[in-house]
Parts: structure tokens; sequence; C-alpha cells
């Protein structure tokens, strides 16, 4: 068998030596890198040289040893070194979340989607946001080419057509990254949800829309049309729904309905069974076809809790003669959902610019634990 490229040992053991500092609670010795990274002393020290000339880590106070040796040398992760901004083009707004290397929330911001020219929205809101950033990653309302180009945006018609990454990557100056708000929302909930393989997302607001992970990653397809349900000619959710768009007994709008339902009024509760009850069979299609280990609902109306859960799980469970169906269970992120995967894609698209070392997994963790609170103006489909 033949043996890596040293090029690609040292750029494994590199990789490995960003994770352990960035995630440490502070600065580490050269010992306790070597201890968590399971390298050598020698090969810690000139991986964090490399480290050192990228701006990535930087050296830390010594403590003292309380004897008679010389304290020990510590080194720690530059938080502040570079930022990474992500974009989420809504139909009425563009918000901006800027984190340091770290994955710590520094910057926001929200402008609105006003005008023909989209690119200057969105430089305006990283700026706005206070980012001269090393990478972004942008959510985008709308199918993606296969060649990167947005091909359809019924949200936003402006975005027809355009090829987004490398046009903002040239005014903003640094790598860009573009993926569907989806599909993006699927990819911050199976890294911020417990460990599973595959999961589906089903976003629930105005209209509804699909996404999936298998092996960690989205599935995109041949062609970038995986989990694009609505590109198929004639295809309603529901019989009620226009152009996409749902609606219920109270309009466009199911605030009202649910918070009947919850209070337990019979006809809005028949509602919402008659609803999971008509979308079950195409999702038990998508659900027998995948087969994930959970189901995920987000957007608006999964903040109805158990209110549309219930009936949801018992609509597909009904039709699915198996002995595992998926657990279906909330979203986390009912509002930041394709901020944060547009944040972790901004990460994986730039880390070589970021950390000075090519592919470190965004840093999840902490973008779950600073982000899972809500937060006002969301681009997502409310009830």
């Amino acid at each position: 068998m033949a043996r890596p490229h040293p090029s690609a040992v040292r750029l494994a053991n590199a990789r490995d030596c960003v994770l352990v500092l960035r995630d440490a609670d502070g600065p580490l010795t050269l010992a306790e890198i070597a201890g968590a990274t399971g390298l050598s002393r020698p090969t810690v020290e000139a991986v964090l040289e490399d480290l050192r000339a990228a701006g990535s880590v930087s050296p830390a106070p010594a403590v003292p040893s309380g004897g008679a040796g010389r304290p020990a040398r510590r080194v720690g992760f530059d938080a502040s070194a570079a930022s990474v901004a992500a974009l989420d083009i809504g139909t009425r707004t563009v918000r901006c979340l800027v984190s340091d290397a770290a994955g710590l929330p520094i910057g926001r911001s929200t402008v609105p989607l006003t005008g023909p020219d989209v690119l200057d929205t969105l430089v305006r809101a990283v700026t706005e946001a206070g980012a001269a950033p090393g990478a972004v990653g942008v959510s985008v309302p709308g199918i993606l080419a296969s060649e990167g180009h947005v091909a359809r945006s019924l949200a936003v018609p402006a975005l027809d057509g355009l090829d987004l990454a490398p046009a903002l990557a040239e005014r903003l100056g640094c790598p860009v990254a573009i993926d569907n708000d989806i599909k993006l929302a699927a990819l911050a909930e199976h890294h911020l949800g417990p460990a599973a393989d595959s999961i589906v997302l089903l976003q629930l607001g105005h209209r509804i829309s699909l996404a999936v992970i298998v092996g960690g990653t989205i599935l995109q397809g041949a062609h970038r049309l995986a989990g694009e349900l609505g590109s198929q000619r004639g295809m309603r959710w529901t019989a009620s729904s226009e152009r996409g768009r749902l609606t219920w007994s109270t309009g466009e709008d199911a605030r009202a309905l649910l918070e009947r339902a919850a209070d337990g009024d019979r006809a809005a509760r028949r509602e919402i069974e008659e609803f999971c009850a008509e979308i079950a069979p195409r999702l038990a299609t998508v659900l027998l076809t995948v087969d994930p280990e959970r189901l995920v609902v987000g957007g608006g109306l999964s903040r109805a809790g158990e209110t549309m859960l219930g009936p949801l799980r018992e609509a597909v469970g009904r039709l699915l003669m198996t002995e595992h169906a998926p657990e279906v269970v909330p979203a986390r992120l009912t509002v930041d959902g394709a901020l944060v995967g547009a944040l972790g894609l901004g990460f994986a698209h730039g880390s070589a610019r970021i950390h000075g070392v090519p592919d470190v997994p965004a840093p999840w963790r902490r973008l779950g634990a600073a982000l899972l609170t809500p937060h006002p103006a969301p681009n997502e489909g409310t009830p």
C-alpha cells in the first residue's frame, strides 16, 4: 500500500492541531497539544510554526511550572485573525451574521431588499455587520443549477440567472459559496441535533419545502435537484394551495388557527389533521425512498409544537407499514437555520483562508451554543 504524500500528512497534522486549539477553552502547552492529537512534540512544533506564519495561532503567556524548570510554552487559537460572514436572502430583507474564526458571533445586520441590484444589497449587509470577512456563505431562496448559478427563484426573481458566488467574491475580495436555503437549514439541523447519519428536513411555513442529508452531507443529486419537489409540473402539496403557498380557513396566516387548535377547538384541530393527512402520502414516499433516521420539522408552523407535530406523526405513521419509522422531531432552529447553515458553508469553503489549512470542519458546537435562541426578522415562513 502506497504511503500518503508527505504534504498530505503535514496538512492532516495541521488540521488536527487547529481543531484542538480552536475547541480548547484557552491556550495549551505543546505537551497538551501532542497528547490531544497523538503527534510527537517535534511534529507539533513544526506544525505550530506553520500556523503562526498563517496567523491562526499565536503565543500565549507561559504559566510558571512551580519547579526549577522553565515555564511551559503555550499557544492559543487566534479567533480574531479572521471572520466569516453568512448571508440569508429573503423575500424582503437580507440578513447577515458574522462570527470570528472560532465561531462566536461578532456582528449582525438586516437590510431591506429593494431594487434590482441584489449584489449591492448583499455587500451593504456585510458592511453594516462590520465585517471584512475571510469567507462568506450565502443562503439562496431558489434552485441552483449544477454549474452553480441561480436557475430560478420565485421568492426573489432578481436572482434568476445570477452567477452569485463569483460576482460577490469579486466585490468582497474573499471566497464565497452559495446553496439553497432549505438545504443549508437541513445541514445546520444535522450538525446541531443528536447524532444521525441521515435526516429529512420538512420546512413548513407559507410554503412547504424539503431537503435531505445523507452521510452527513446535503443530498444534491446529479443536477442539484434532490428535494426540489416543487419542480414537478402540477405538483401541489394540498388542494387549497395557490402557486405553492398554503392557504387555510384563516387565509395565508395559520397563527389564529393553530392557537384555536392548541386551545382544543375541534374544527381547528380537524383542519390541522386534514392538512397533515393530505401532505403525508408524498412525504411518506420520500421517507421510504431515503429511509432517514429522523424527520425534522422546521419553519414557522413547527413553532406550534405537538399541535402540528402530533397529527403529522400519526398521519405518516398510518402510511408506513414498516417496523421502523423515522423519529419526528421539531427543528432546533426555526428562525436562523439557513443563516447558521450558510455560516457553516462559509467556514468549510474558506478554510484555507480562515485557518491557513484546507478542509477544517466548521465549529458547529460553538455555532449551536451561541445561536440556539430566536432572533427577530426571520426570512423563513411564519405561521
